[in-house]
């Protein structure tokens, strides 16, 4: 069983990305998304990234759906990866378009997936990593709902020449499990590790990075 690699999501104070990086973070991402209690300008969280001086990690720029020339103006800023959410019914074009703005190997797919659905294999030539979050029909991440761990593992094991991440109300309460169940490549921690939106809780952070070296 691998180590799962671990982003910590939804990062608007220094400290919390401070905090992260400090205990072996891999990944900070950055929610640009306007719709989100944890939203943060671009330009301001590409300071706040500059600021961390990060020698072994990097940035996530996350938005929802975006119009190619807002993905153009985030890329310009300097981000890392760009996890862009987005319904199921979309446009293939319009992710082709991403993955020519950004290139498929910076670009994290997370295609929001009812239980009724099977994953959309259509996306897989677009992107080298896609993340699995919880299924809500109004929104897209950050709902402390876990996903299907068992769906997840099904997609991984059936697309392995992919990088997987795990989203989904992961916390030190349920992460020793999701990892025994699922054994993704990457965890993906937001609201689970919150004391409020966009406030880290340093704490269960802590314990998080603590499972993952110990499993």
């Amino acid at each position: 069983m691998i180590v799962p690699k671990v982003k910590v999501c939804g990062i608007t104070r220094l400290e919390d990305g401070q905090n992260a990086l400090s205990l072996g973070a891999s990944f900070l991402g950055f929610i640009l998304f306007e719709g989100s209690p944890r939203c943060i300008d671009p330009a301001e969280a590409i300071a706040l990234w500059r600021k961390l001086q990060p020698t072994d990690a990097f940035s996530v720029a996350v938005e929802v759906d975006p119009e190619p020339k807002r993905l153009c103006e985030i890329k310009q800023l300097g981000f890392d990866f760009f996890q862009l959410h987005f319904p199921s019914s979309i446009d293939p074009d319009r992710v082709s378009e991403w993955a020519e703005i950004v290139g498929s190997e910076n670009l994290w797919l997370a295609p929001r997936i009812s239980p009724e659905e099977d994953f959309p294999v259509g996306m897989l030539p677009f992107a080298d990593t896609f993340l699995v979050d919880a299924y809500d029909k109004e929104k897209f991440g950050g709902t402390g709902l876990s996903s299907d761990w068992e769906r997840f593992s099904a997609w991984k094991n059936l697309h392995a020449d992919k990088k997987w991440i795990l989203a989904g109300g992961i916390g030190p309460e349920n992460l020793t499990n999701a990892i025994a169940r699922a054994n993704p490549w990457g965890v993906d921690v937001n609201s689970a590790v919150e004391s409020e939106p966009g406030v880290k809780d340093h704490g269960k952070i802590k314990k998080v990075f603590s499972i993952c070296t110990t499993n």
